[in-house]
């Protein structure tokens, strides 16, 4: 009777040692085989291809608006260069003369005017120069918004890769966490091993069912934010190939450097925006230079009355004409060109600044990266495989010894955060990795293309 309360006590039903074991093996088999049967029922109609990383980050390129907001930004400056680049427009006039102006040939009644405005020589390219230099600056703006959502994307599914895989890693734990529950609640109905083991075991359960149930939410927020970055119409499913992440190999840290300088979008808007600055210097200078125009007038003219025989009687007249424009007031026009002046120094004053920014994050982002692979190294080729081997030691002499099963279980605790500290590196060198791409314009699109 004593002994029947204090199994009572734990919550597991009685059943002799035989008959446990038969009814978990035929249970377990049942299980295995409906499960089975199920998803094969459920795989068949609904099967999801998987899709690589490349995929999903042309998918959000395609659909993103932030992305073709700036694109529309881009073809929008590249409309300037024809309205600054031609002429301006010819003006017309016409004059009727209230009271006529007797000449000889007789009275003039009526003029048109015809003028056409010309800023000095080199004015014009000038202006369509500074139009694709700011037309490029904001192509780069563009490419950065590309280069940023393609990072965003490729961190995001990474992670989800990470969730999965702890998933995976704790699920394989929780049923070792199972099966110690079960080895405990065996040797405690046989006064091998004492309550407290049962308990200890169970705690663990507990714990990482918990721990399961966090990491279950946490992958519905994500598949949320691949959905955001994507743009999807409706929730879309998403599909990870098993072997997400390849073997990477990362360039030297000059070569890196010398791609940062040449290909990143930020840097490169900042140096057309000094080419642009640079434009608009010389096009102040000549904006101080004579700007001239021509012009033709046509005068209506009525015949005299009293001289009919008089030559080319009421004939009507042509006139030409030449005009400048002479910039006499000279502080505005020096002003004009000590702005742009100004304006050059502050943009190579901003170059200089992103430059360093860049560097330093690039520093920043390889130390990482070799930080995560030396941490992966040490999980996955010895921290692992040595506290396989312990437990492995421990398990095996938990049989005829149960005075070893509380560090059974904290070597339990050990391996799980291992195996997810493992997980945690290689994201970590994917994550730089792809960092390292973002800043070094891997994914720039040739603007001649």
């Amino acid at each position: 009777m004593k002994e029947e309360n204090r199994l009572r006590n734990i919550e597991y039903p009685i059943l002799s040692r035989m008959e446990r074991k038969s009814s978990a093996l035929f249970a377990k088999h049942l299980h295995a085989l409906l499960l089975i049967v199920l998803l094969g029922i459920i795989a068949l109609p609904f099967t999801v291809q998987a899709q690589t990383i490349a995929e999903y980050q042309q998918q959000a390129a395609k659909n993103n608006p932030e992305l073709k907001a700036e694109y529309q930004h881009y073809l929008s400056a590249l409309e300037e260069s024809p309205i600054v680049g031609t002429l301006p427009d010819p003006e017309v006039a016409f004059a009727y003369f209230i009271s006529p102006i007797e000449t000889r040939l007789g009275p003039q009644q009526a003029r048109i005017s015809l003028t056409q405005m010309f800023p000095w020589f080199g004015s014009l390219s000038d202006k369509r120069s500074i139009s694709e230099s700011q037309a490029k600056a904001q192509y780069e703006v563009f490419q950065e918004t590309r280069n940023r959502l393609f990072y965003q994307t490729e961190k995001a599914l990474i992670e989800l890769y990470e969730l999965d895989q702890s998933l995976e890693i704790a699920n394989e734990n929780l049923d070792i966490l199972n099966s110690l529950v079960e080895i405990s609640l065996s040797r405690y109905e046989t006064d091998q091993a004492s309550q407290v083991d049962v308990l200890r075991a169970q705690i663990e359960q507990e714990d990482l069912k918990t721990q399961i149930a966090l990491l279950e939410d946490n992958r519905n927020v994500l598949i949320q934010k691949v959905n955001e970055l994507l743009n999807a119409e409706e929730e879309q499913v998403i599909a990870l190939p098993d072997t997400l992440i390849p073997e990477m190999s990362i360039e030297s840290e000059p070569e890196l450097l010398n791609k940062l300088v040449q290909q990143n979008p930020a840097l490169n808007r900042l140096k057309y925006q000094e080419d642009s600055a640079r434009e608009m210097k010389t096009l102040a200078v000549k904006d101080g230079k004579p700007s001239f125009g021509v012009g033709l007038d046509y005068i209506f003219t009525g015949e005299r009355s009293d001289v009919p025989t008089l030559a080319d009687n009421g004939k009507d007249a042509i006139m030409a004409r030449a005009s400048f424009k002479i910039p006499l007031f000279r502080n505005k026009y020096n002003a004009k060109v000590q702005q742009a002046e100004l304006n050059i120094q502050s943009v190579q004053s901003q170059i200089t600044d992103k430059e360093n920014k860049l560097e330093t994050d690039l520093s920043s982002s390889l130390r990482d990266y070799y930080d995560a692979r030396r941490r992966f190294d040490l999980y996955d080729q010895k921290q692992i495989q040595r506290v396989n081997q312990a437990l492995s030691i421990m398990t095996q002499n938990y049989s005829t010894d149960s005075s070893n099963f509380e560090e059974i279980l904290r070597m339990q605790r050990k391996l799980l955060g291992y195996q997810l500290s493992r997980i945690q590196a290689l994201v970590d060198m994917q994550v730089s990795s792809a960092f390292i791409d973002y800043l070094t314009g891997k994914h720039n699109i040739n603007l001649n293309k």
